[in-house]
């Protein structure tokens, strides 16, 4: 799978990508906290949803599993989708940023 991202905002505990993954395009948030989806409205703009995307939220809670949870939303996501990431800690975010295609100093 090949990702690549570029930031598109930040949020207070958090950024949003725009990511492709093998050339579909994805927005994707990458949440530093606890699992909170009353926090998804106000991060992912309404001309998504209304374009039709779904939203996927998952934790990553593991640095060790990252890449396993990384990759279950990802598997099943469609283009033009939005997938919210809620990392448990600075590890795991900074792995999730890393393994959406965004260097940790980008």
């Amino acid at each position: 799978m090949n990702i690549l991202s570029t930031r598109l905002s930040t949020f207070e505990n958090g950024m949003g990508l725009s990511t492709t993954i093998d050339g579909q395009p994805l927005t994707v948030y990458v949440v530093l906290g606890e699992p909170d989806l009353e926090i998804i409205p106000r991060i992912v703009p309404e001309a998504l949803v209304e374009a039709g995307a779904e939203i996927h939220a998952a934790v990553v809670d593991d640095f060790d599993q990252a890449q396993s949870q990384i990759d279950d939303v990802l598997d099943n996501v469609n283009p033009g989708d939005v997938a919210v990431f809620f990392c448990s800690s600075e590890d795991c975010y900074n792995a999730a940023l890393d393994l959406l295609g965004l260097p940790v100093d980008d």
